[in-house]
């Protein structure tokens, strides 16, 4: 795992100033890494401090909130999230989603299959970006094209390159419009990702410019 969401980015999620789509992709890339997961402790714990010493003024509204949370009776028996991981089968494989995927699992829609070669079903989030699922098979290219908006994108399994690196299971990263870039896997090496789309990709190769024409780009 090497590619991670910057420190800024780290510190937006802990602090609650990424938007709910961003903030999904963020959680479930540091459920499965654990210096990110570190990151975040530190982060959260800067971030307490700082509330704990910051001058808050009095209110009957709050104190009234608090009353009723301190008078709250404890539970006899601890809560049980009852979590489980989910699979999906995709092209005849079946893969494990992380926990914090796993709880939309059943809303996650049909699989769409590009020439047989790349799937991709929509996660519906309910939010303006597009979360989908996007599994590439093994020793495939994706035309060249860019975005604009910006693209994140987690590795679940497997593991792809473009012209920028190489990119394996449990690493984020961000492409923007001042990328050009064409997702391959190697031969042997297939891949599942889960990607958020801002607005739809523009093809800048070939022929598959022509879905730049129907809406002026096209999510997959």
């Amino acid at each position: 795992m090497s590619y991670h969401p910057s420190i800024e980015m780290l510190r937006a999620y802990v602090e609650g100033e990424v938007s709910p789509t961003d903030g999904f992709a963020i959680a479930t890339h540091v459920e499965a890494c654990p210096i990110c997961r570190q990151k975040c402790a530190q982060l959260e714990t800067s971030a307490a401090e700082s509330f704990a010493f910051a001058d808050v003024p009095a209110s009957d509204e709050f104190d009234a909130m608090f009353d009723k949370i301190v008078a709250l009776e404890e539970a006899p028996e601890p809560f049980d999230f009852n979590r489980k991981a989910k699979t999906v089968v995709v092209n005849g494989k079946e893969f494990t989603l992380p926990l914090s995927l796993s709880r939309f699992s059943e809303h996650i829609g049909e699989w769409k299959n590009y020439g047989g070669k790349v799937f991709s079903a929509e996660v519906p989030l309910g939010e303006q970006a597009r979360v989908s699922l996007l599994y590439i098979a093994e020793d495939v290219q994706i035309p060249q094209h860019t975005h604009k908006g910006y693209e994140s994108t987690l590795v679940l399994h497997g593991s792809f390159s473009d012209e920028d690196g190489h990119y394996e299971a449990g690493d984020y990263l961000i492409k923007d419009a001042s990328v050009k870039h064409s997702p391959f896997t190697r031969p042997g090496e297939d891949c599942l990702c889960m990607t958020v789309l801002t607005e739809p990709l523009l093809f800048t190769q070939g022929v598959a410019r022509v879905f730049n024409l129907f809406g002026k780009g096209l999510y997959p």
